[in-house]
């Protein structure tokens, strides 16, 4: 279910039949980052990683922002643009 709520996260009821409960744990596991991803970036300054982990989950999660540019920008002020890209907004 997870896979199809981040394969179709503008419709994830309609395009996979989710519950609020799936969506909400879905998104949960979204926030959390699995270390071992990021293994091979460990020689990297601290604030490249985080440019980096920041930019996988804007792609991945569908945040509002264009996540290239981001990215970018990051590189640059070696810090993320919080208001250039962020994730969606929960509906309540």
């Amino acid at each position: 279910m997870t896979c199809c709520i981040k394969k179709f996260p503008a419709d994830p009821v309609g395009a996979c039949g989710a519950t609020a409960s799936d969506i909400e744990q879905a998104l949960r596991m979204a926030s959390q980052v699995d270390e071992d991803d990021f293994a091979n970036n460990a020689s990297l300054p601290e604030w490249k990683q985080w440019c980096i982990k920041f930019y996988v989950r804007c792609v991945d999660y569908g945040w509002n922002g264009k996540c290239d540019d981001c990215l970018r920008v990051c590189e640059g002020q070696q810090d993320w643009p919080t208001d250039m890209c962020f994730p969606p907004r929960k509906k309540r």
